[in-house]
């Protein structure tokens, strides 16, 4: 059977797992420079690869401290699927808020939800956690997707988030022409000493961050920085 490729991303505020979970669905530990072992949070991209039912899914784990936005933005340009993650000790925080944004921003309309670290909560807990998360996503792409009570530790949810991938109805949305080198090939569009500033005149972001980052990139030309002409096109090609 010949399987689909897709690429699935990982998004949220720092600490709340988004390394642990991506390593107890892979057995890939994506934190792979020595000063992130040292420091223990996630710095620059990382990659793992899910062989499931239909599917072989390229996982795309980016970091969620407010520094290294960058990184997070040249990840979440690539990704089919986003899995936002929200820990149950901590609920939605800042990060939570702001990648959320980009995704919203990247017009990314097929996710899910891992509610991690649920070892760390009683039921309670977990219920409120839940509808603070349901306010954040109203009104918004992801407000239907599933939220899947998960702990790295207890190895809960992780069966049940793993089917949930390969079952969901939403992920039809694929056509049958569509391929990861049309996403790929984008960027060859602009002329390598195109100045960004042309290709940022028509973004409009949410976050304000996000505006602050792409800001600093005015002066720069498309090959200082191919993955913002790329953030443009993708986001374009999903309106």
């Amino acid at each position: 059977m010949l399987k689909r490729d897709l690429i699935l991303g990982t998004a949220g505020h720092i600490d709340h797992g988004k390394t642990s979970l991506v390593k107890a669905l892979t057995g890939i530990d994506c934190d792979r420079l020595p000063e992130e072992k040292a420091r223990g949070i996630t710095i620059d991209l990382g990659f793992a690869n899910l062989d499931l039912p239909g599917y072989r899914i390229g996982i795309i784990d980016v970091p969620g401290h407010e520094k290294f936005i960058k990184n997070m933005l040249a990840g979440a340009t690539g990704f089919d699927i986003a899995l936002l993650i929200v820990a149950a000790d901590d609920s939605v925080m800042p990060q939570t808020r702001e990648h959320l944004e980009i995704l919203k921003f990247l017009k990314i309309k097929h996710g899910l939800v891992a509610l991690t670290k649920c070892d760390l909560g009683d039921s309670d807990t977990l219920e409120v956690v839940e509808m603070e998360i349901r306010e954040l996503l109203e009104g918004s792409a992801f407000e239907n997707a599933p939220i899947i009570q998960t702990s790295a530790t207890t190895g809960k949810g992780i069966a049940e988030l793993k089917t949930k991938i390969t079952h969901s109805k939403s992920w039809k949305w694929k056509s049958a022409n569509y391929s990861r080198g049309q996403h790929l090939k984008m960027p060859q569009l602009f002329k390598p000493q195109q100045p960004l500033a042309k290709v940022l005149l028509n973004l409009k972001p949410k976050s304000q961050r996000f505006a602050q980052v792409l800001k600093q990139k005015k002066n720069s030309t498309f090959s200082d920085c191919p993955l913002i002409g790329h953030l443009q096109f993708t986001a374009m090609e999903r309106l």
